[in-house]
């Protein structure tokens, strides 16, 4: 069984060369051989990303590799996301995030709070709501900051009178809430955020961010817990949120639990200073300052350097690559000029309509992210040259994909929670498919007015 699983491995990796193959040897849309060697890899990479067919340090390798020989771009280009501050930004991140979850601080705050405030359903979510804004800047890393809180509310949860059922809809709903408050800030999610202003190349700070998607991503969130609450109404209906036990204890924190309090709350306040404040505040140096602390007051050791993952740091240096190796080879400008005859010849409302469905389409089609981002913000930027702006175009593909997902494979978030049981994939597929269609008029009706009024749009 092994070795015939192992051959179906092997026959279905030789099946995802046929198609870049054929793009080598027919050279549609009149590419060189350069050309159709950088599309036909990255075809042949996508596939491999979306299908798990291939590891992605490995796939990300020969895309790397394959762009630098034939992409005609400089190297600074394919390897710019390892040359940049952002980098070491994430690999600080990392560390900073395994500290404050080795120290448990998060737990022994935050569990006491829920005992006391929350009582229905209701107040779940908007507990939930509230803890995913607080540790924004208390757990950096976004993934880290998911696992973290999500493992408190389980464990929280199985000590209360709530049911098996209303629990997993409340645990779904710390990653449904999680994609959608990661849009209010850059610093939100320092992965998907950054990289996307980077596909951009733009120069949006996180002031400036915040200005234009925290308003109406707030509206979005209210949406979203109006629609948890109809959409899971039996699971809910009637479930009151009691602690079994008769008075819930709280430890006293130790001296060593204060002075990680002390370092986390100095961190929070500039870190926030910096992004949302006129402050010439380096939130690298911050960072690095920070773990440092942390490992010198025991609470990081060298071990935790393990916590650095390397295999999304080599995936963000690929996909990151990838606008930039496009526009430079002239694949860009040939394939998205097929796509511009899609879209309106003048600024409408059905423009923008027609760019939300494009970037859903594509997202459903490689079920990445990242991936999806940096294909179609620098193709859509190319496209809507003259009729919507480059910072628009990044907002609008950002906000389209956030919370678009019918399968757990569509947002690694999703991939996280129903791998790890908590809460079924069906759950999934149940919001996925009402968000769907909520995004269009969305985008069209609340987040558009506002980033009009900011004057964006053109």
């Amino acid at each position: 069984m092994q070795t015939f699983g192992t051959k179906s491995i092997w026959v279905r990796r030789m099946l995802t060369l046929v198609v870049p193959i054929l793009l080598l040897l027919t050279r549609p849309l009149g590419m060189t051989l350069k050309q159709s060697v950088v599309a036909g890899t990255l075809v042949l990479v996508i596939t491999w990303w979306s299908t798990g067919l291939v590891k992605k340090i490995p796939s990300s390798l020969v895309l790397l590799c394959l762009f630098a020989l034939f992409g005609s771009a400089p190297l600074k280009v394919v390897f710019s996301f390892p040359l940049s501050e952002t980098f070491v930004l994430i690999m600080l991140s990392y560390l900073f995030s395994q500290g404050i979850e080795n120290s448990g601080l998060t737990q022994r705050t935050l569990e006491p709070l829920l005992f006391r405030f929350v009582k229905t359903p209701a107040h779940a979510l908007l507990s939930i709501f509230l803890v995913m804004v607080a540790t924004i800047y208390m757990i950096p890393q976004p993934l880290a900051r998911l696992i973290v809180v999500a493992s408190i509310y389980r464990s929280y949860l199985q000590k209360t009178t709530a049911t098996r059922q209303a629990q997993n809809v409340i645990l779904f709903s710390i990653f449904a809430f999680y994609v959608v408050v990661n849009m209010m800030l850059v610093d939100a999610d320092i992965i998907l955020n950054t990289s996307a202003i980077r596909f951009a190349q733009s120069d949006i700070t996180n002031r400036q961010w915040m200005a234009y998607m925290a308003p109406p991503t707030l509206v979005f969130c209210a949406v979203l817990f109006g629609l948890i609450l109809l959409v899971f109404r039996k699971e809910l209906k009637g479930v009151s949120i009691e602690s079994k036990e008769s008075s819930p204890v709280r430890k006293p924190l130790t001296g060593r639990e204060k002075l990680v309090t002390a370092v986390v709350i100095c961190t929070i306040l500039l870190w926030a200073g910096g992004g949302l404040l006129p402050l010439p505040i380096n939130s690298t140096l911050v960072t690095l300052v920070a773990t440092i602390l942390l490992f010198v007051l025991g609470v990081l050791k060298l071990s935790d350097l393990r916590s650095i993952d390397i295999t999304t740091l080599v995936f963000l240096t690929a996909a990151t690559s990838i606008g930039g190796v496009m526009k430079a080879s002239g694949i860009a400008e040939i394939v998205f000029s097929r796509v511009a005859n899609l879209f309106p010849d003048r600024y409408s409302l059905v423009y923008v309509a027609v760019t939300v469905l494009v970037a859903m389409a594509m997202h459903l089609i490689l079920g990445s992210n990242m991936t999806t981002l940096s294909v179609i913000i620098p193709g859509l930027i190319m496209v809507s040259e003259g009729r919507l702006s480059s910072t628009a175009v990044l907002l609008i593909c950002s906000t389209s994909l956030a919370s678009h997902y019918i399968l757990p494979f569509h947002a690694t978030s999703m991939m996280i929670g129903s791998s790890n049981d908590y809460f079924p994939a069906s759950y999934v597929t149940r919001l996925g498919i009402v968000l769907m269609v909520i995004i269009v008029p969305l985008i069209l009706f609340v987040y558009l007015p506002w980033w009009n009024m900011q004057g964006i749009l053109s």
